[in-house]
């Protein structure tokens, strides 16, 4: 191999080094500085590691995060799902009042992952608040969220398909969105 060719192949090394640093950085929501935004809404850099610094208890959105990102996104079979309930008064008062009784504990009313039965679980309970406005807050994802909990991702969330009817987790959906994601 000419020196040429040997200059080319090692920029193509170090570049995808570069890439795949870059990728690990995003993946884990970190890397002030990495190129990728650092305002609110860019999915990491300053806003996010703001928020995760003083205690938001972004570490559980995290976690799923790089699962729907690295992992090839949401599983079937919530691949495609729609709400399928109007938006209306009846369903968010519905949702305020299951996500009280059953998500408030430890994501806190405020959806901050800042409830008091959250506060000593390791990853902390997501940030439900901070992501209602992302790119990641779609109906199959938040449906998914909420059905399998932490199962798949070994955290402590519980898994609520089998104690909530499909209708009560999209009530808990329309909550999210109209509440939660107005105070964010």
């Amino acid at each position: 191999m000419n020196k040429i060719s040997a200059a080319i192949v090692s920029g193509v090394i170090v570049t995808a080094g570069a890439l795949w640093l870059n990728s690990a950085a995003f993946s884990q929501g970190m890397g002030r500085g990495s190129g990728m935004g650092h305002g609110k809404g860019q999915g990491m850099g300053k806003g996010m590691m703001e928020n995760h610094q003083q205690g938001a208890g972004h570490q559980g959105n995290r976690i799923r995060h790089r699962v729907v990102r690295m992992g090839g996104g949401v599983p079937a079979p919530y691949k495609d799902v729609k709400n399928p309930l109007p938006g209306d008064d009846v369903n968010i008062k519905a949702g305020k009042a299951l996500f009280g009784e059953q998500c408030a504990s430890c994501h806190g009313m405020s959806g901050k992952g800042d409830g008091e039965a959250g506060r000593e679980l390791k990853p902390k309970p997501a940030n439900i608040a901070f992501i209602m406005d992302k790119w990641i807050a779609t109906d199959p994802f938040l449906f998914w969220s909420i059905s399998e909990g932490g199962v798949p991702l070994k955290t402590a969330m519980p898994a609520f398909k089998d104690s909530l009817s499909d209708k009560q987790r999209w009530q808990i959906i329309h909550y999210l969105r109209s509440d939660l994601a107005s105070k964010n």
